[in-house]
């Protein structure tokens, strides 16, 4: 059985486009190199035309690129004379696409001579997985529009996307895309609605600086301490504004990662600085409003702490024991996540309640409401049937797991999983 491809061959023909345009922080060809690292590709060729000249990109450190030149005017046929005198499977794909993940996870694990269309009616695309001596002869084809959008990674349906950047209208595109390609579906109302144009606002500014996701992280750490003590010195309208203001940030930091391909071991810590500054909040306003004459708000907001600790305590524990997060194993608990008591919707309820003069209602509410919602969590949790779901067949996920059993002759990957139906 020939093995799956640990190489690559980008083209960039003559009448390409840029590959050294920026999109989303990144020109094209950075993004594809680092893409391809990510798919366990880090061994490329870069095979270019006499006439275009392009900057040596920034690679990942595990990534070695070889520079070829071809007077062929054909992408293939570049492609091909770039495969001369080598061997082993190779991916070929044009340095002026915007390719989707999933995509390149399924020509990696391809084993039959793989090309690609955007409908099933479409000429083929510069993207594929061939033997060395058959380069632009594919015997099996994915199409793009009949792939599943599932994507476990986002909870829920994402498009696949494969696009060619040649002009500015296809750079705006682009940028919408790759803003939607990394926008997370299962999320609470105010994420859903008011967070969005305001993060992509944010984040189409400083994605082309040098801003990492890891300083966004501790500039919302800091923020997020200042909303603590603005609540425990009683600055309860200002604290609430600066409040909604962590919130965007902290999608800011995950988007940004996701976008420019920068996510590192050191942005897991985040989770843990949310939950301690966020039950710092719940903290002060109790001390808070127990000093001003609601001695029972202390007791209400170490409850407030308890159940949300107790919550995530039931999302970690579910998700290593049946490998799915607790909101993707009941539909209605996806619908239940708009509403359910989480940081977001807690601050917009403080909102009205702390502006216009009524903190202590506002906050029982939301201390009541967290009550709710770690019962529901923990109910489902409990009620949930201990057999594991595995992702489906054709999740991109499965595949590459499947691809290292493989690799070691464990376990044969089908190759009409990867054929589409018809």
């Amino acid at each position: 059985m020939t093995l799956p491809p640990v190489r690559a061959i980008v083209v960039c023909s003559a009448s390409s486009g840029d590959p050294t345009q920026e999109v989303g922080g990144l020109t094209l060809l950075e993004r594809l190199i680092r893409q391809l690292s990510d798919a366990g590709i880090c061994e490329v060729v870069l095979v270019t035309s006499p006439v275009r000249e392009i900057a040596a990109p920034v690679l990942p450190a595990s990534t070695t690129v070889t520079r070829r030149r071809s007077d062929a005017g054909d992408p293939w046929a570049m492609a091909g004379e770039a495969a001369q005198g080598l061997s082993g499977r190779w991916l070929v794909v044009g340095a002026d696409y915007l390719v989707d993940d999933r995509l390149l996870q399924r020509l990696s694990a391809a084993t039959e001579d793989t090309g690609v269309r955007r409908r099933r009616s479409d000429p083929a695309e510069v993207l594929g997985t061939f033997s060395a001596g058959t380069i632009g002869r594919p015997v099996e084809w994915l199409v793009v529009d009949e792939l599943p959008t599932y994507w476990r990674a986002r909870r829920g349906e994402v498009p696949v996307h494969l696009l060619r950047v040649r002009s500015a209208d296809d750079r705006a595109r682009a940028w919408s895309v790759l803003l939607d390609h990394i926008e997370k579906r299962t999320k609470d109302l105010p994420a859903e609605w008011f967070d969005p144009p305001v993060e992509n606002w944010v984040l189409r500014r400083i994605a082309p600086t040098a801003v990492t996701p890891n300083q966004v992280t501790v500039l919302t750490g800091v923020l997020g301490f200042v909303v603590t003590w603005c609540f425990w010195s009683g600055r309860l309208a200002s604290g609430v504004l600066l409040a909604i203001a962590v919130e965007v940030l902290d999608g800011v930091d995950g988007k940004l990662a996701r976008l420019k391909r920068a996510t590192t071991p050191q942005g897991e810590i985040e989770h843990v600085l949310d939950f301690f500054y966020e039950n710092s909040w719940y903290l002060a306003l109790g001390s808070h409003l127990s000093a001003a004459g609601a001695p029972w708000a202390w007791p209400a907001g170490i409850a407030f702490t308890a159940f949300d600790l107790i919550d995530n305590l039931a999302y970690l524990l579910f998700e290593r024991r049946y490998g799915r997060p607790l909101e993707e194993s009941w539909p209605f608990l996806r619908r239940f996540r708009l509403v359910a008591g989480r940081r977001n919707v807690y601050v917009w309820t403080f909102l009205p309640g702390f502006l216009l003069g009524f903190p202590r209602v506002v906050f029982a509410l939301a201390a009541c409401w967290a009550g709710v919602t770690v019962a529901v969590h923990v109910a489902v949790a409990l009620a949930t049937p201990p057999a594991v779901t595995e992702p489906p067949e054709d999740d991109p996920e499965r595949q590459a797991s499947r691809l290292v059993a493989t690799a070691e002759g464990q376990m044969p990957l089908a190759p009409e999983r990867l054929r589409p139906s018809g």
